[in-house]
């Protein structure tokens, strides 16, 4: 691969490498944040949010809208307008990611966000990346499978984000299960309150989220070397072991089969 040039379509190699290498940091952000939620004294944070406060409905729209609202929240349109105008907008938005810059937020877009707003916004998003470090789907396109019928991508959802059963095509299939007094539904949804089993999938999100963006960038013809260079010797996200090879050509076919939706 030739350093420099777009082997990527958008990405050259090391702007791949470096939007892989910001997972772990997008984890530990996602995970100080619900620290610090979980840590607000409760007089403040009911003062801060309000009573009728959810963000369900955000994984009814598509993931594009949904980066928009929080795009808009944080008013980062001028941003929007800079990157778009540079040379290379990839690398002016991943170098944004290495600003120091303190952030201060002052109500969005015309200040039409309150800070609820930009809570569920945030949080909403860290569980989509969550989404496609596990399933390599997003939480919308979860959504939109069980409105295709497909009750496993509901309970996958709710395994990641429990009050997603407050999204209107989750509740109505639950509302039908509810009628139906179908008790195998309910003994699965259960289950999948409980939450995913972090032993299990730890060791794939990386991957999972690396395969994931290669086929949004419809990048589906790798040779198995092509994959081992990418994905273990650059990217990191998987062992070199004698069967990587092997593996990752299983992962790399199952991941095609996946239909993406935007």
């Amino acid at each position: 691969m030739i350093e420099n040039q777009k082997e990527f379509g958008k990405l050259t190699t090391e702007q791949f490498k470096s939007l892989i290498q910001k997972l772990p940091e997008l984890r530990k952000e996602g995970s100080s944040l619900e620290e610090a939620v979980r840590n607000i004294p409760e007089d403040r944070f009911n003062e801060m949010l309000e009573n009728d406060f959810y963000w369900a409905l955000v994984y009814e729209l598509s993931f594009v809208e949904h980066l928009a609202l929080l795009l808009m929240a944080l008013d980062k349109l001028e941003f929007l307008n800079s990157a778009k105008s540079s040379s290379d907008p990839t690398q002016y938005v991943l170098d944004s990611l290495e600003s120091d810059d303190d952030f201060k937020w002052t109500g969005g877009w015309n200040g039409l966000f309150d800070k609820q707003d930009l809570v569920g916004l945030v949080y909403s998003l860290q569980r989509t990346i969550l989404s496609i470090m596990i399933y390599q789907k997003t939480m919308q396109q979860l959504v939109e499978e069980v409105r295709q019928g497909m009750d496993d991508s509901l309970f996958d959802a709710v395994r990641l984000d429990r009050s997603i059963v407050a999204a209107p095509t989750i509740a109505a299939r639950i509302a039908k299960a509810e009628l139906r007094q179908d008790k195998h539904f309910f003994l699965r949804l259960r289950n999948a309150i409980k939450g995913p089993d972090q032993k299990h999938w730890e060791s794939y999100k990386d991957l999972r989220f690396a395969l994931f963006t290669l086929r949004d960038l419809g990048f589906n013809n790798l040779t198995d070397d092509q994959l081992v260079d990418l994905l273990v010797n650059q990217l990191k996200v998987y062992p070199d072991t004698f069967g990587a090879k092997k593996n990752l050509r299983k992962q790399y076919n199952q991941s095609k089969k996946i239909n993406h939706l935007k």
